[in-house]
C-alpha cells in the first residue's frame, strides 16, 4: 500500500494551474480544494505539496468517478502547454526528427513497422519522462514513463509504465494524459486503443506503477486525427455527464438525508450540460444570433446544437425539446446532442433526413426495450435548419417545433407550422419529418421556441396557454428590437402571463437575424 503521509515530493505549479483551469467548468471545484490549503491562486513557477494533487483528484473522483479523472487527464494537458509552446517543445522537436518520419513502405514489412513504433514510443517516453522529472522535486521514487515489452508478444502491442505518487485509484487520470499525447503525436493515419492493465498495475510503499496496454492500428479510411480527438472528447463528456446524473439518481433515493449533496451533484451536472451547448462564431454567417436557454429544474430536456464553425459542410442548427425535464430530460438531451455531433463529424454534409434517422436509431437503442413496457414515449420534438450552400435558401426539418419567419422587406410574418409529431424510441411508428424550403433575404429574422413558452398557463382567473398567437404577435411587433431584446421581452411576457402559477416546462428561445 502506497504511503502518502509526510511525502516530501513537490509538484510543479504548472500542473496545478492546468488542472484548476480545467475544473472551472465544474463551478470552480478546483478553487474550493485550493481554499482548503489556504491557497488563493496558483503560481506556475512555484512547486506545491503532493497532497494538494491528492486532494484535487479525490474531489473529482468523489463526484465523477473514473469518468472525471479521464476528463481531467484529456483536457488539462492543453492548459499545461499552449499550442505555440507545444510546437517548440523538446517532445515535438524530437518526434519531428528524420528517423521518426513515417515511411509508407513500412506497411508491407510488419517487422520493420513494429521496430519503428518501438523506437518512436521509446523516444516519446524518454521526452515525457524529462517533463515529469522537471515537474517534480524531492522525488523519493523513479519518476518517469517507460516502454515495456508487452506480455502477449504480438506486433504493434506495447506496454507503457507510468510511475506516480498517487494511489492506483487515480490511474485513469494518467491514462487520459497518455491518450491526449498519443493522439497529438502518433503519425498521421494511425489509431490506437489504450486500456489500463489492472493485473499489472499495483502500489508499492513509495509509489504506484500504472501499466497501460497500447495497441496501434491503421486508422479507418473515413477518419482522421481531428475526428478521433472529437470522438475521444464526446465519449468522455457523455460518460462524465452520465456519472454526474447517476450520482444524482443515487442521492435522490435518500433525499432527506443527503439533500445538500444531491443539489450539488445537480449543479455539477448543470455545469456539464451548459458547457455542452455550442458557441456561435462569426464563421457561422449569422448577422446576429441570440438564445435563451432556461431549464425548469436547473437541468432539463431542452437543448440546442450547431454544426462546428470549421465544418466543410453547410451550417446546421437544431433546437430540441426532449421528453420530460430535470434529470430524465437531461439524459435524453445529452443523447440527442452527442448523436448530432457524431453524425456530422462522420459526414459534415449529413442531410436532415439522415440526421433524424440517426437520432431515431440512437433513441431506439437507448430506450426501445424500456418503451415497450411503458406508457411514456421517450423521444424529442425538434427542428433542424440547414443553409443551402451558395443561396438565400434554408432547408427546414420539422418534427414538432414551429418556425416563425419575419420577412423584413414585405413587413410580413410567416408562421411555418410543424406537424405535431416528434422522433421517438419507436422510429418505425413515427410520421416522417416534414421538409420545407424557404427563401430569405438579408434582414429577415427567425424565431424558434420550444413549447415551454407557448404551453405556459396563466392569464388570470381563466387559465389559458400563452399560445402561438400571442407569441407571434409579440415577435411581429418587436422587429425594431435586437435579437437579444426579443428573447428577453418574450420571456418577460411569459413570466408576467403565468403570474403565481408554476413554470410548466423548460424554455428555449432562438432568434436569428439572417
Amino acid at each position: 500500500m502506497i504511503n502518502l503521509a509526510d511525502s516530501p515530493i513537490l509538484v510543479s505549479g504548472a500542473f496545478f494551474a492546468a488542472a484548476v483551469e480545467t475544473l472551472k467548468e465544474f463551478n470552480h471545484l478546483g478553487q474550493s480544494v485550493l481554499a482548503k490549503h489556504n491557497i488563493d491562486s496558483i503560481d506556475r513557477t512555484l512547486f506545491y505539496p503532493n497532497q494538494l494533487r491528492v486532494d484535487l483528484f479525490e474531489a473529482v473522483y468523489e463526484r465523477f468517478g473514473d469518468a472525471g479523472l479521464t476528463w481531467i487527464g484529456l483536457e488539462s494537458p492543453g492548459q499545461f502547454f499552449s499550442l505555440q509552446e507545444l510546437e517548440r517543445s523538446p517532445l515535438r522537436l524530437r518526434l519531428n526528427e528524420p528517423e521518426f518520419q513515417f515511411d509508407e513502405r513500412l506497411h508491407s514489412n510488419p517487422v520493420e513497422l513494429d521496430r519503428y513504433f518501438q523506437n518512436f514510443l521509446n523516444a516519446y517516453c524518454e521526452e515525457v519522462s524529462k517533463i515529469l522529472v522537471a515537474s517534480t522535486l524531492k522525488a523519493d521514487y523513479p519518476v518517469g514513463q517507460f516502454l515495456r515489452p508487452h506480455p502477449s508478444g504480438f506486433p504493434l502491442h506495447y506496454l507503457i509504465q507510468l510511475n506516480s505518487k498517487l494511489a492506483k485509484t487515480y490511474s485513469l487520470w494518467s491514462r487520459g494524459t497518455v491518450q491526449y499525447n498519443l493522439r497529438l503525436h502518433l503519425p498521421d493515419g494511425w489509431d490506437f486503443q489504450l486500456t489500463l492493465n489492472k493485473e499489472l498495475t499495483h502500489e508499492l510503499v513509495s509509489h504506484s506503477e500504472y501499466f497501460f496496454d497500447l495497441v496501434i492500428m491503421p486508422m479507418a479510411p473515413d477518419q482522421n486525427r481531428a475526428y478521433c480527438v472529437l470522438k475521444d472528447r464526446l465519449e468522455c463528456r457523455e460518460a462524465l455527464l452520465k456519472a454526474a446524473l447517476d450520482q444524482t439518481f443515487k442521492q435522490e433515493q435518500a433525499l432527506k438525508r443527503v439533500h445538500d449533496k444531491t443539489m450539488e451533484s445537480i449543479r455539477y451536472a448543470a455545469a456539464v450540460q451548459l458547457n455542452q451547448l455550442p458557441k456561435v462564431s462569426p464563421k457561422h454567417g449569422f448577422k446576429d444570433f441570440a438564445v435563451l436557454w432556461e431549464p425548469k429544474d436547473i437541468i432539463g430536456g431542452d437543448t440546442w446544437w450547431l454544426s462546428p464553425e470549421d465544418s466543410p459542410g453547410p451550417v446546421t442548427l437544431a433546437v430540441v425539446d426532449c421528453t420530460g425535464h430535470g434529470v430524465p430530460g437531461a439524459m435524453t438531451a445529452m443523447l440527442v446532442s452527442n448523436t448530432l455531433s457524431r453524425l456530422f463529424a462522420e459526414d459534415p454534409f449529413c442531410t436532415l433526413e439522415a440526421a433524424a434517422a440517426g437520432i431515431g436509431q440512437a433513441l431506439a437503442q437507448s430506450f426501445g426495450s424500456f418503451d415497450q413496457n411503458s406508457d411514456v414515449a421517450n423521444g424529442c420534438d425538434l427542428v433542424l435548419i440547414q443553409q443551402v450552400p451558395q443561396s438565400h435558401q434554408l432547408r427546414l426539418g420539422l418534427a414538432g417545433i414551429d418556425v416563425m419567419h419575419y420577412r423584413n422587406a414585405q413587413k410580413k410574418l410567416d408562421w411555418i407550422e410543424s406537424p405535431r409529431n416528434g422522433i421517438s424510441a419507436k422510429p418505425s411508428a413515427d410520421l416522417p419529418m416534414a421538409i420545407r424550403h424557404i427563401d430569405y433575404s438579408a434582414g429577415d429574422r427567425l424565431l424558434i421556441t420550444t413549447d415551454g413558452l407557448t404551453d405556459q398557463v396563466g392569464g388570470g382567473e381563466r387559465l389559458r396557454s400563452f399560445g402561438y398567437g400571442r407569441t407571434n404577435a409579440l415577435f411581429e411587433s418587436s422587429q425594431e428590437k435586437s435579437v437579444n431584446e426579443v428573447v428577453e421581452s418574450l420571456m418577460n411576457a411569459m413570466d408576467t402571463w403565468r403570474g403565481i402559477h408554476e413554470r410548466r416546462d423548460d424554455v428555449t428561445l432562438v432568434c436569428i437575424d439572417l
